[in-house]
């Protein structure tokens, strides 16, 4: 069983809920018998370098990016800290007591090793029940955290999209290990300029704002 549950529920939860939150893009007007206007009246000024484009974000750099939702995190993580170092402890007795029947195993007597193996059945049994309960528990605590952020996030983005003219946006993570993303321009990062106006329009508590401008996970 590998360690670090919570990092690893966090990380697939919010890719997912990030994907989830991904605006439609907006719907095209329909040509007029008019002359189009000029290009830099279709957009309004953004500095991305993704005006009238398709962008990409990485949502992943929102857990420490966006203040609201990273107070949200360390709240949480700090609230199950005590489970989850329960569930790490019962995982070294039980590393210490396979590597025992393995070093001494044949130093001991059969009904002893015998019973050592039991326990570590026994043990193997309970961690695994333990951690699923304390997984199972963190999940739901998680979804009820930031499912109404990641609502806000989604809101925000189409409203930030919409005013920079962009019509399309492909979440970063996601397309690279999809195989889709082959290719995007520096310019086409909106993440980090996302996250500013973000936080400049929903601050997080000031003790714990995150630095302006935070770089990609």
């Amino acid at each position: 069983m590998k360690r670090l549950i919570i990092a690893l529920a966090v990380s697939s939860l919010f890719s997912i809920a990030a994907l989830a939150q991904t605006p439609t893009p907006p719907a095209t007007r329909p040509a007029t018998t008019s002359s189009a206007p000029p290009a830099s009246a279709t957009t309004t000024a953004g500095g991305t370098g993704a005006e009238g484009k398709v962008a990409y974000i990485n949502s992943a750099a929102f857990r420490s990016g966006i203040g609201e939702l990273r107070v949200k995190l360390e709240a949480l993580n700090t609230e199950f800290d005590p489970k989850r170092k329960e569930v790490e402890s019962m995982e070294t007795d039980l590393n210490n007591l396979k590597n025992k029947i393995n070093t001494q195993g044949s130093t001991i007597s059969p009904q002893v090793r015998a019973q050592w193996a039991e326990d570590a059945v026994v043990n193997e049994k309970m961690l695994k029940r333990k951690a699923e309960d304390y997984d199972g528990e963190y999940q739901k605590k998680l979804q009820a955290v930031g499912a109404p952020i990641y609502d806000k996030i989604g809101n925000f983005l189409k409203t930030y999209c919409e005013k920079r003219g962009i019509v399309m946006v492909m979440e970063g993570g996601a397309a690279q290990q999809a195989g889709v993303l082959i290719y995007a321009s520096s310019a086409t990062d909106i993440t980090n300029d996302f996250m500013d106006e973000y936080n400049k329009a929903n601050p997080a508590p000031a003790s714990s704002a995150p630095t302006s401008g935070a770089k990609k996970n």
